[in-house]
């Protein structure tokens, strides 16, 4: 087989998995979504009927059917998000991180005033993409920051503490284990810093991955797909993301976008 062919075989291939993505996406959003619905709708029906009529043990299964089912919810929109991102390409414009990180801020800011966040943001610059895009990436790094919270000794949690700053590096710059999707002269190094529960290094690359979760459900709410999307967004845009962390000393996640 000439290169001329295997090439493309290869976009083949991939037009191919991009329409399976995109016919998942749609029954992600319709047929598996409105089950879920009807579990919850019917749920809420017989706990407000059977209230005061059966035992306590009984309404808690109806509970814990009726969260169940909203975690599968949960877990189909943001699989829904990733499959989006996955087949669409970042839109080409200027994009004021400033403008993105404020908007996301205000998105969680019930969440930040339920947790006392201190959070500082740095001038942050303008970068060529997608503001949807971006603000998904932004939207879940800062998410995380506000939700792996540490505890004290006396077992309290603490102050979330979170920074975002930037500064631009030459090429030359980046570490040596950090490789762009896209060569550019220089890149902006975006940083999002916590003082959360953190995590073992030697886990990086599986954090980044779908369904990858490095604490129990029960611990710390999530379908472990947000770090996939943020990964996903940064090679969209033609950057490279990496973090530092140990355990209980909080996190930092890098992002790298060319300039």
């Amino acid at each position: 087989m000439g290169a001329n062919q295997a090439l493309e075989r290869a976009n083949s291939d991939l037009i191919r998995s991009n329409q399976n993505l995109e016919q998942f996406a749609y029954i992600a959003s319709h047929d598996l979504q409105e089950p879920l619905r009807k579990i919850q709708q019917f749920g809420d029906l017989l706990k407000t009927r059977l209230t005061g009529s059966v035992s306590g043990e009984d309404l808690t299964y109806l509970e814990r059917m009726q969260i169940a089912a909203s975690r599968m919810s949960v877990l189909i929109k943001d699989l829904l998000a990733f499959s989006r991102i996955s087949t669409t390409q970042a839109v080409a414009q200027p994009v004021k991180l400033d403008e993105v990180v404020n908007g996301v801020l205000e998105s969680l800011s019930v969440a930040i005033e339920e947790s006392g966040a201190q959070i500082e943001v740095d001038d942050l610059p303008t970068v060529q993409g997608d503001p949807l895009q971006l603000s998904q990436l932004f939207q879940n790094l800062l998410a995380n920051a506000l939700k792996f919270r540490r505890t004290s000794s006396v077992g309290t949690f603490l102050i979330p503490q979170i920074t975002v700053r930037a500064r631009l590096l030459a090429r030359g710059e980046l570490p040596a284990s950090t490789q762009p999707a896209r060569d550019a002269d220089q890149y902006h190094l975006i940083e999002v810093i916590d003082n959360g529960i953190g995590f073992e290094e030697k886990y990086l690359d599986r954090i980044f991955q779908v369904f990858q979760r490095l604490h129990g459900k029960n611990e710390f709410a999530g379908t472990g797909v947000g770090l996939a999307i943020v990964e996903k967004v940064v090679t969209n845009h033609g950057g490279a993301i990496t973090a530092s962390s140990k355990p209980n000393q909080g996190a930092t996640f890098c992002v790298y976008l060319p300039a």
